[in-house]
């Protein structure tokens, strides 16, 4: 009855291969997916009150979404989380990088129900700094905690001994004092002569201490930059902007301008509230692609404070 009542034959075209109307969620609109660019970006799953339950990002914000219901799986979880979905939006960005940030910030920002990545991730270390007995200044790496203030945070533990190893070496610090080393065997710092012989108090706190003053300054003094790319259209370039290692903000400017000055760059980008996750991205990211990015001079910096 169903097949020979149905005139516009929506069952059989329901039936066909590359029919995508099967996957869809039941409480979405079609034309929300119809709208999805093929673009790099953010979207955003809303409920039936049109609050965010989930923002992800992708290289193509289409393709993206569409794989989201078109696995076979009828867990629970899926079924809850298709039901749950009543609107789809997006922000399109002009590069990958600037969808992984904007998808940062908009989970700290939203807090949506069915996203778990990210919602904790915080700067759980600390390198910590105080004065021993003996009158030595000592680094030490601990948890975060409140009402202490650590002279640098960062994720894993292995990037704190990987940044203290560093420090170490480079400023001739002893690694029993900056507990690196913690057993009762002579100092290795002594033995490879990059200790002067703080741990047996053989170099007097005053001259030590000026090294442990300077090794924490470079952890403070980090580089300002300009990360250009692709923009929205071709009329246009991206721009990521660093202030002393903090992600300030992003935006997009007109291909042929010309950067003069650090205020009217600001002027004419989006200010963002950076978290752990979006400042060890772009500090990754502009390694790894150093053809991208634009050192800022350090007085021009000073000067737009």
């Amino acid at each position: 009855m169903l097949l020979q009542n149905d005139k516009e034959q929506h069952i059989a075209k329901a039936l066909q291969r590359n029919s995508k109307d099967a996957i869809l969620p039941p409480n979405v609109p079609k034309e929300h997916f119809t709208q999805l660019p093929y673009t790099p970006g953010v979207y955003y799953f809303h409920n039936e009150k049109g609050k965010v339950v989930y923002v992800g990002k992708a290289n193509n914000i289409k393709y993206r979404v569409n794989s989201h219901f078109s696995n076979n799986s009828q867990s629970r979880q899926k079924q809850n989380f298709m039901q749950h979905v009543h609107a789809i939006s997006y922000q399109s960005c002009g590069t990958e990088l600037m969808a992984c940030i904007l998808e940062s910030i908009e989970i700290k920002k939203r807090w949506p129900i069915f996203n778990t990545s990210q919602k904790r991730w915080e700067d759980v270390y600390g390198l910590f700094l105080y004065e021993d007995q003996n009158g030595y200044q000592r680094l030490a790496i601990d948890k975060n905690r409140k009402r202490l203030s650590p002279v640098y945070s960062f994720h894993y533990l292995a990037d704190g001994h990987a940044i203290v190893r560093k420090l170490i070496k480079e400023y001739n610090l002893c690694p029993k004092l900056c507990y690196l080393q913690t057993d009762n065997e002579s100092c290795i710092g002594k033995k490879e002569n990059y200790c002067y012989g703080a741990c047996e108090q053989s170099e007097s706190p005053d001259e030590y201490n000026q090294r442990i003053a300077e090794a924490v300054a470079s952890l403070q003094q980090e580089p300002s930059f300009i990360i250009k790319d692709k923009g929205l259209n071709g009329d246009d370039q991206s721009c990521i902007l660093v202030l002393k290692g903090h992600l300030y903000g992003m935006g997009y400017l007109q291909a042929d301008i010309q950067i003069t000055d650090i205020e009217t760059l600001k002027e004419q980008l989006t200010e963002y509230k950076e978290n752990s996750f979006t400042r060890n991205l772009v500090r990754d990211y502009a390694i790894r692609f150093p053809e991208k990015v634009i050192m800022l001079e350090s007085s021009a910096v000073q000067s737009s404070h």
